[in-house]
């Protein structure tokens, strides 16, 4: 999931950080980043019931691993 389809299900940084018990300033650093990693979309696609789909390819970290390869 991209950081967008994350802050339009759960409506701000705020309630996306409280979902995954961090500070906004760290929501606020993933999107700077590109998006959440994967064990954080884990999270957040289980609190979301499936609405919101965890992807690898969504992790920012995974594009930076492809290009190092």
């Amino acid at each position: 999931m991209t950081y967008d389809q994350a802050l339009k299900f759960f409506g701000s940084g705020r309630s996306i950080g409280e979902v995954l018990g961090v500070s906004g300033g760290r929501v606020s650093q993933c999107r700077s980043a590109g998006g959440f990693s994967y064990p954080m979309q884990c999270v957040l696609e289980k609190e979301s019931k499936g609405e919101l789909t965890a992807r690898r390819t969504d992790d920012p970290s995974h594009e930076a691993k492809k290009t190092a390869a």
